[in-house]
């Protein structure tokens, strides 16, 4: 094989990788559900559940913030605060609750397989198929975001994140965690700010 020609198949070997790389990192799936028949113009507060379901119980109704709960109220207080609503954890319109589940996932995957390659004694390249199964075996780690309506103690809107662990991760990425709370605030109605405020 020439110099030129290893270069330019090494070259689209390193392209092909990075692609596949690439596609594995995928970012997490976001779904917002919405009640349609909440009223957002009577909010202008916000606060957190008092133990949100990501901290740690400590037992005898003892319990400390995790870095995951820290980290999801800090997003979800920078996204709010920019809609126009006030943190207020006296007396809040709206209360917030995360949730964090895991679940092992297996995937079966069915089909043709390629490989490339070249002969070093025929001197060309190569296409070999096959048909095999694939079976890979994976964490998938899902976000609920929990909005309240104090007053009447109504869920308004929930958001949903799910991504797919690393096998070192225990939870999600804390950049995952700011793009998602971002991703789900992206259409929260913006405070309507009254006369005189």
């Amino acid at each position: 094989m020439k110099s030129d020609e290893c270069n330019r198949f090494g070259t689209l070997l390193l392209g092909t990788i990075i692609l596949l790389l690439g596609a594995c990192a995928a970012t997490p799936r976001v779904s917002v559900i919405q009640d349609p028949g909440a009223d957002f113009s009577q909010f202008a507060s916000f606060s957190f559940a008092a133990q949100l379901g990501t901290d740690r119980d400590t037992g005898a109704e003892k319990f400390t913030r995790t870095l995951l709960s820290r980290t999801l109220m800090n997003a979800a207080r920078t996204e709010l605060e920019a809609l126009g609503y006030v943190f207020d954890p006296d007396s809040p319109d709206l209360e917030l609750n995360f949730f964090v589940e895991n679940r092992e996932v297996i995937q079966d995957r069915r089909g043709p397989s390629y490989s490339v390659g070249y002969g070093y004694y025929h001197r060309h390249y190569g296409v070999w198929t096959d048909y095999q199964t694939d079976i890979r075996q994976y964490t998938e780690s899902t976000l609920h975001v929990d909005v309240v309506d104090v007053e009447k103690n109504q869920l308004i809107l929930e958001g949903i994140s799910v991504e797919r662990l690393s096998g070192h991760d225990l939870a999600f990425e804390p950049d995952n965690v700011v793009a998602s709370l971002a991703q789900i605030f992206s259409d929260f109605p913006r405070r309507r700010l009254d006369i005189g405020e």
